[in-house]
């Protein structure tokens, strides 16, 4: 089945080779459009080693001589966004010194680049030189245009050096020896000399053109601005005309309204006369009859004046008796009323003193009984706080120092509880040119975590120290043995599933190799300013339904490298101006960022990076995070 998937691979390469050529043919010439078809062809199936497999994405990097060529790389990465299941990104770069790792390099003869020095700066990243104009086989695959049709040598012992490798098929097609390499070449200098001719010709004529087209400019500058000053008054016109005829029609509208106001006040004021005449008619009989009745009551008021002179006297009289009455009334009442209200506001009064007594005699209890209740807090609140100190004395005391490995690497432990204590804890060993580095996260924080973090060390102690092991999966192993041991976990019973996440690595000095293990804590390694995921196994490090051994990862190590291993509570960490947990992803972007400063001022970094984000938000776990550079 291998055998026949390779031949059919081939098979498709060859095809689409086929296909790239007769599309140059076809367009007589090797043009840009075509160059990026090639690049994207060739990079399909090209073998870049056992390394690949680690990269986030794959990039096509074109050290800058066409910006054409970039547009159409740019252009075809968007339809071929894939290369080999991994995202496809397209840089330029103007200088040599800037240059990043990449899968494919692309280099032409015209940009002017010296050649050895860019082979020097790629060695050893497994990156795939592709050039043209250069001489036999001084890249690994090298193009040069012969009659408008494309023809390559392939360096396969240059390949192979730098751990690649390319079908059969493109070997096949390659131009065999350097004779016939200086023949094509030789060809295609004579034909580079004639299109230079051709060319000037050209320039001249589209020289020639231009002028003709910048005085045909002129004069349709010229036009445009007649045409636009005319415009401009002809709008102005126009507009002032509308003004007049709104205003027209407004005042229209406004004499028609006062004409229909003007006539209903005639109605009105026609009404108003013909009601007065009336109203006059009648005012003369009333006047008439008033002069009647004025002879009558004149009469009268002699008659009354008489009478009225005797009533005042017996007014006068009888307004004195009242007087005296009702003063001797309100007098014998306010007596009486001064009398009951002091009586009942003796008996209110007594009552109150009664009540008050009571509550002064209750509120004395409750107070000697609240504070009797405060002092039996405060010594339990101090005979704890004094116990959980001491268990801190303890768990320091068996944590290695923050200095865990300064003589041999460059390193900062960032190291913050929660609570009093922890629940995360680091360890440290060495064993002649071996150095095991571990960061775990124990079930729960505070006094619970701190109990698992205590027995965790204990248990690597006898692992590592006493017994000599020293691969981390089976550190791990051993580790998942005893905690299941001491708890007395059992997988189909309802019993305490308490355990720990972890990160184990070893460095081996000797070999310039790194071993990682992992149990749903990873590893993250930074090499050339990109970052490398190792992800754990998904399993705790206790009883699970799912017990298979751990994976062991072989990392061969650069100088310069930096690795960092961790628990959850920094990516974990609510805060910023929304409110959210601080992720994995841009815990990821933040080491990189970083990944260049000195280890220390890293960690102290790391450390401001975190406050900033918690903000005023309390901390919600336990956060360990050791950085390593080799």
């Amino acid at each position: 089945m291998a055998k026949q998937n390779h031949l059919f691979k081939v098979i498709i390469l060859a095809i689409g080779l086929i296909f790239s050529v007769n599309k140059a043919n076809s367009q007589n010439g090797f043009d840009n459009p075509t160059r990026a078809l090639y690049i994207f062809d060739l990079a399909k199936y090209v073998d870049f080693g056992p390394g690949f497999a680690d990269s986030s994405s794959f990039k096509i990097v074109v050290l800058i001589g066409d910006y054409d060529l970039i547009s159409e790389m740019a252009n075809l990465s968007k339809t071929r966004n894939r290369v080999q299941d991994k995202p496809v990104s397209v840089i330029g770069i103007r200088k040599l010194e800037s240059l990043v790792h990449s899968q494919v390099l692309y280099v032409n003869k015209n940009a002017g680049f010296d050649l050895e020095k860019v082979k020097s700066k790629i060695a050893g990243k497994h990156t795939m030189l592709i050039t043209e104009g250069y001489e036999f086989r001084e890249s690994m695959i090298n193009f040069m245009v012969v009659d408008g049709k494309p023809r390559y040598d392939i360096n396969e012992e240059y390949i192979k050096k730098e751990g690649l490798a390319v079908p059969q098929t493109l070997l096949f097609s390659a131009i065999k020896t350097k004779e016939d390499w200086q023949n094509l070449f030789d060809v295609a200098s004579k034909q580079i000399e004639v299109q230079k001719e051709t060319i000037r010709q050209q320039l001249e004529m589209i020289d020639v053109q231009k002028q003709e087209i910048l005085k045909q400019k002129t004069v349709l500058d010229s036009l445009d601005k007649e045409v636009i000053a005319k415009e401009k008054a002809l709008n102005e016109k126009q507009r002032v005309l509308n003004l007049q005829v709104a205003q027209i029609s407004k005042q229209q509208g406004e004499i028609s309204v006062q004409k229909q106001t003007i006539i209903v006040q005639q109605n009105a004021v026609k009404v108003q006369q013909d009601t007065l005449a009336n109203q006059k008619a009648k005012i003369g009989l009333q006047i008439a009859m008033i002069d009647g009745q004025l002879k009558k009551i004149s009469d009268q008021e002699s008659k009354i004046k008489i009478q009225l002179a005797t009533l005042e006297k017996q007014k006068i009289i009888l307004y004195f008796i009242l007087f005296v009455l009702v003063l001797v009334s309100f007098l014998v009442y306010y007596i009486y009323r001064g009398y009951r209200i002091k009586k009942e506001a003796n008996i209110k009064l007594e009552e109150k003193n009664r009540t008050i007594s009571a509550q002064k005699d209750e509120i004395e209890k409750q107070r000697d009984v609240a504070a009797a209740q405060r002092d039996q807090i405060a010594y339990q609140k101090k005979h704890i706080t004094d116990s959980i100190m001491y268990a801190k004395r303890i768990q320091t005391a068996l944590l290695p120092s923050l200095e865990l490995f300064s003589d041999k690497l460059e390193h900062f432990v960032l190291y913050k509880p929660l609570a009093i204590v922890s629940g995360d804890f680091y360890w440290v060993s060495s064993k002649d040119n071996i150095q095991v580095i571990i960061a775990a996260d124990c079930t729960g924080h505070g006094v619970p975590g701190a109990f698992m973090s205590m027995l965790g060390v204990t248990m690597l102690n006898e692992i590592v120290n006493g017994k000599g092991i020293l691969m981390p999966d089976q550190i791990i192993e051993n580790l998942r043995q005893g905690i299941i041991k001491s708890l007395k976990q059992v997988v189909d019973e309802d019993t305490v599933k308490d355990g720990m996440d972890i990160a184990v690595c070893v460095v081996d000095f000797n070999e310039n190799i790194l071993w990682y293990a992992g149990a749903n804590n990873p590893l993250y390694l930074i090499r050339g300013g990109e970052l490398i995921h190792y992800r754990p196994d998904k399993m705790p490090v206790a009883i699970h339904y799912k017990m298979l051994p751990f994976t062991l990862n072989k990392i061969e190590l650069q100088k310069g490298d930096t690795f960092y291993i961790f628990s959850d509570g920094y990516a974990d960490q609510f805060g910023g101006p929304k409110e959210r947990k601080f992720m994995s992803m841009q815990l990821k972007e933040t080491l990189v960022e970083l990944a260049g400063k000195p280890m220390l001022q890293q960690g102290e970094r790391l450390n401001e990076i975190f406050e900033e984000w918690r903000g005023d938000n309390s901390q919600v776990d336990d956060v360990t995070l050791i950085g390593v550079r080799y």
